[in-house]
């Protein structure tokens, strides 16, 4: 699979495994007919807008960062679900900001920790490298670019 090739989603729980499926549910407290859908893969884009969240330059202050670290969690449920059966009031809940926000942690930690096995694959220096970009800092690495890879 190439790096660009389109990955599925996933569904929570996995239909594929009806036994581990039904353990999830008792597990997290779902009912039967509940699943959510999320991106099969977390992009450099919703990392970029996960970090972006934060922290935000305060205007009390020039050069102050305060960080609301709660954002975050937000974010990446908000960049990573795609569709869900979830019921409000009898009726599939809009998959909005708005009802992301109000999910419960019994659904919210789930997907969450599915979400983190999607982005292990970072390394360190990866994430060093991301975070520098992903705040607008420019890295100067024209002394280290093997000028190779740049010839198609």
């Amino acid at each position: 699979m190439g790096a660009f090739d389109e990955v599925a989603h996933i569904t929570i729980p996995d239909p594929a495994d009806p036994d581990a499926a039904a353990a999830f549910r008792r597990k997290w407290h779902w009912e039967p007919h509940e699943v959510v859908l999320i991106k099969g893969t977390v992009t450099v884009a919703d990392q970029a807008y996960v970090t972006n969240q934060y922290g935000e330059a305060s205007k009390k202050k020039k050069g102050d960062i305060e960080y609301t670290m709660g954002n975050g969690r937000f974010a990446i449920l908000d960049r990573m679900i795609v569709d869900w059966t979830l019921l409000y009031q009898g009726n599939k809940a809009p998959i909005t900001p708005a009802f992301i926000r109000k999910l419960p942690a019994n659904y919210a930690n789930p997907v969450l920790d599915i979400i983190d096995t999607l982005t292990v694959a970072m390394t360190e220096e990866e994430q060093d490298n991301f975070l520098n970009s992903a705040n607008g800092h420019i890295v100067d690495a024209s002394t280290s670019t093997n000028l190779s890879l740049t010839k198609l």
